[in-house]
């Protein structure tokens, strides 16, 4: 850890205080709408709010190779700042202005977007391909543990202390702003004469530019498919679970524990962020000797396998194992995917890459929730053929890129020793 560069250790220490504040607001927020303006128009206001971050993140990235990383960070975290606090305003004990509140929310997931293709480039800019998969193992660790952390505090503070959580991710905020001014040098210097010639050329026709990057796209869509498939757990899992496990059932037989479907979507939810937390160091101590392309399409194998069980069963005992198989896919498979996305993208375009696989994300999301709507009119059967196909295709496409890559690593290696001789 003392070995990387500070800028990344400051992220990485950013990363984890954010990840509390948020996921100690973000996942209940839903709620709070759907109280106070009905779960109608709470699904409006929802679709609005991720809009709102794809645009920012589409703008944060064609930006951040403009005019560089800290530029973009101070200005967008300013903006999250002046959003949670006036969330918080909103909320005081005068009343509950939810429609203020959504604006105010707007603003957030809009700079949030912003400003998210520039922390990954940072990241980039300052690290080597070989530090990478430890750095973004670190940064798995660390969100997840955030995450876990975060759930807890909102799930006993979120309506008894919404202004107080609002105010905190307000400060986080700002000691990000802090942390960077003082600390945090600029990573990435544009360049002048392609800055100048930008002014005259359309933010589109930048990523169209990027969709001519064969292996980025792939890359891309494979990702999607990803996201499409976990995404399950909280959307169509989570649904057939509920609907087929109505009333309690044991998880063991000999061991007089009940849980009925929505107990056993949060015991799953709790067992993958457990398991990450407590082994991702080991299972990455297990298997460092493998081959780096090994342990990643076992990982995505492992994975796969897990989450195409977990949309077909609700015999307890084998949904768990199911999840224990997929977390242990999961743990192998994100840093290096997240290496392989770090490694393909071109020096000049760091950020504009990165807001384009956020916007991936995205369309992962929202094919989760087609998922869903299909489900209406077709047998669970073929739900559970279309995730086990999903997986199939990402595995290939991925296992695709990593022969691409090894194929240019072994063309590489030949040319330096034909420049040797």
């Amino acid at each position: 850890m003392k070995n990387l560069h500070p800028a990344i250790r400051i992220r990485l220490l950013l990363q984890f205080i954010s990840s509390i504040s948020t996921m100690a607001i973000l996942p209940y927020i839903i709620i709070y709408f759907a109280e106070e303006v009905g779960k109608a128009v709470t699904g409006v206001l929802f679709l609005c709010v991720m809009l709102a971050s794809v645009l920012g993140s589409l703008l944060g990235g064609f930006t951040s190779d403009r005019v560089g990383r800290r530029k973009v960070i101070l200005l967008a975290e300013l903006f999250v700042f002046i959003g949670y606090i006036g969330a918080a305003v909103a909320n005081t004990s005068v009343g509950a202005y939810p429609y203020i509140t959504f604006l105010f929310f707007m603003i957030i997931q809009f700079s949030t977007g912003v400003v998210n293709p520039a922390y990954q480039a940072l990241i980039i800019d300052v690290s080597s391909p070989e530090e990478r998969k430890i750095i973004y193992t670190y940064a798995y660790w660390v969100r997840n543990l955030g995450i876990a952390i975060g759930s807890m505090v909102g799930a006993f503070f979120f309506f008894s202390h919404l202004v107080l959580l609002l105010l905190s991710a307000a400060l986080v905020s700002f000691l990000s702003i802090l942390m960077t001014k003082v600390f945090i040098k600029e990573t990435y210097q544009p360049n002048v004469q392609r800055q100048k010639s930008s002014q005259t050329i359309q933010v589109y026709k930048e990523y169209l530019n990027i969709l001519k990057h064969k292996f980025f796209i792939i890359f891309i869509l494979a990702s999607v498919l990803i996201v499409a498939v976990e995404e399950q757990l909280t959307n169509y899992i989570g649904i057939r679970l509920k609907e087929q496990l109505p009333n309690p059932i044991q998880i063991i037989t000999a061991i007089p524990m009940e849980v009925d479907g929505v107990n056993l979507l949060g015991f799953l939810k709790a067992e993958n962020t457990l398991l990450v937390v407590a082994l991702t160091f080991v299972v990455i101590t297990v298997i460092k000797k493998w081959k780096e392309r090994v342990t990643f399409l076992v990982g995505l194998l492992l994975f796969f396998t897990g989450y195409t069980v977990l949309s077909f069963t609700t015999i307890p005992m084998l949904l768990i194992v199911a999840m224990f198989l997929a977390s242990i896919g999961e743990m192998m498979y994100i840093p290096m995917q997240q290496a392989l996305l770090a490694n393909s993208v071109p020096d000049h375009a760091r950020s504009t890459y990165m807001s384009l696989y956020g916007v991936a994300i995205f369309l992962g999301v929202s094919a989760a929730g087609v998922v869903v709507i299909v489900s209406e009119w077709v047998p669970p059967l073929v739900i559970t053929g279309v995730i086990g196909l999903m997986g199939g295709v990402s595995f290939i496409l991925f296992a695709r890129l990593v022969s691409i890559e090894k194929k240019q690593e072994e063309a590489n290696i030949t040319n330096l020793k034909s420049v040797s001789r």
